[in-house]
């Protein structure tokens, strides 16, 4: 048996199975939720490569996995890559248990992560890019309910993915067959500015954004989270398999300073983009956008992977608490603009709280999760020059603003409220929420629980500095 076979083809396999178990939602769940845990769980404990035993019997993961001549390969380095991925497919899994998504955010989520997963370990990297563009079209039929038209937010979204293949498609293909002992620094770099292009129009990365908070204002807005965060999440590991690869790049062109100042034009512009948006689902796509730079100055930084995986549990937990409240408010009301919204806070409290708590975990509020991660992030770009720290608080500034006029519109309006458009929420949803605000305040008063293990797990990424 392959680890390709286990972490790839199999969840596959499960995932085509769940399509025909869609009219059972309960069943298709819990049966998705168990496949991404125990995907996750094997990723932590099978060893690739190695011999293991189990009682009287012993056996070895291989690494590579031959599919029409195709290789796909995973050695150890990238068993908690993978492991992140599953474990936060259930996270995403266990939201859904309370909240109605499409039929077919169940089956095709999962192979969705697969397909990412794929394309991660394809060889020769050319490859790469006609996987990513398979993920993208598992995630327009995601956001895509079976029988609705295609909203404009899905269609500038898929026009903006598809146009970032092409570039893939010509990096890959420079460099498809070339050692990096023997490449060139004139190709290395020319495959550099074509791969830029490509995940420039893939992450949003601005001026390229705008499909990004017209997805969230538009679409489901728990789906279209998980279809972000989730691409946002491969997207970052494939550019930085590009750099460890060819650490000729380095010497090529000031790479750290270019992500960095990348990064801090998109904390800016998403941060005060946020502080005069009138739409709640605009707001997040901000948010998602100030979230992209940060990452950018993360892997900017020395310790860059130190810095990648520690944002990652506080974001999650940020992202999905707010994309939870965010559809229950949807489900209860016409939209999400500010004038439809107003005094729904009062209605339902626990979920504008848990709305209010994820978006000042990202703001950095301090004693919630973001803040001791973000406050590490700070203190590091002040090595770079004054301008980048203070572009990095004029953008948290902003989208607290921008939180500051959500509290106040939830908490506003007249006393007497419209019926709502749907019925109550249960006990189930409310615990969830709570549940996922108490993680964040968790984490944000005791980050030494956390902290260390997450540094643990990223020196398994290498370094992102040769």
């Amino acid at each position: 048996m392959s680890a390709p076979f286990i972490w790839i083809l199999l969840p596959g396999l499960v995932a085509f199975a769940l399509i025909f178990l869609s009219r059972y939602r309960a069943i298709s769940l819990v049966a998705a939720i168990a496949t991404a845990l125990i995907l996750a769980v094997l990723a932590w404990g099978l060893k690739v490569g190695e011999v293991m035993s189990f009682g009287p019997w012993a056996f070895k993961i291989q690494e590579q996995l031959a599919v029409a001549g195709r290789s796909f390969v995973i050695t150890n380095p990238d068993r908690p890559q993978i492991a992140l991925l599953y474990s936060a497919l259930a996270f995403w899994y266990i939201g859904a248990l309370v909240i109605s998504t499409p039929p077919s955010f169940i089956p095709l989520g999962l192979a969705n992560v697969a397909v990412l997963i794929a394309a991660l370990a394809v060889q020769p990297i050319l490859y790469a890019a006609l996987l990513i563009e398979v993920a993208i079209l598992l995630s327009v039929l995601m956001l895509t309910p079976m029988g609705e038209p295609v909203n404009r937010g899905v269609l500038r979204f898929l026009t903006y993915q598809t146009l970032g293949v092409p570039f893939i498609l010509l990096a890959g293909w420079m460099l498809s067959g070339i050692e990096p002992e023997t490449v060139s620094t004139q190709d290395i770099v020319r495959a550099a500015i074509f791969l830029g292009f490509g995940f420039a129009f893939h992450l949003g990365i601005f001026p390229l954004h705008s499909w990004m908070p017209m997805l969230t204002e538009t679409a489901h807005p728990y789906v279209t989270t998980f279809v972000i965060s989730t691409l946002f999440s491969v997207g970052i590991l494939f550019p930085v398999g590009f750099m460890q690869r060819y650490p000729l790049l380095y010497e090529s062109i000031n790479l750290l300073e270019i992500l960095r100042i990348l990064g801090i034009m998109m904390v800016v512009v998403g941060g005060v983009w946020a502080a005069f948006q009138r739409h709640l689902g605009r707001m997040l796509g901000f948010a998602l956008i100030l979230e992209t730079g940060r990452t950018f100055l993360a892997i900017g930084l020395p310790g860059g992977a130190h810095m990648l995986l520690a944002l990652f549990l506080p974001r999650i937990l940020a992202l999905g608490v707010w994309a939870l409240s965010l559809s229950f408010l949807k489900a209860h009301s016409e939209d999400l603009r500010f004038h439809v919204v107003q005094g729904f806070g009062r209605r339902y409290p626990v979920v504008g709280t848990g709305l209010i708590l994820a978006h000042f975990c990202l703001v950095g509020i301090p004693i919630l999760g973001g803040f001791p991660v973000y406050l590490i992030l700070w203190e590091q770009l002040t090595a770079y020059g004054s301008w980048i720290s203070l572009g990095a608080i004029l953008g948290s500034a902003g989208l607290m603003v921008g939180g500051l006029r959500s509290l106040a519109v939830l908490l506003m309006g007249p006393e007497e409220l419209p019926a709502p458009k749907a019925g109550r929420i249960d006990f189930f949803s409310y615990a969830l929420i709570l549940l996922g605000s108490g993680a964040i305040f968790l984490f944000g008063l005791f980050p030494q629980w956390f902290l260390p293990s997450l540094m643990a797990i990223s020196a398994t990424f290498g370094r992102l500095t040769p």
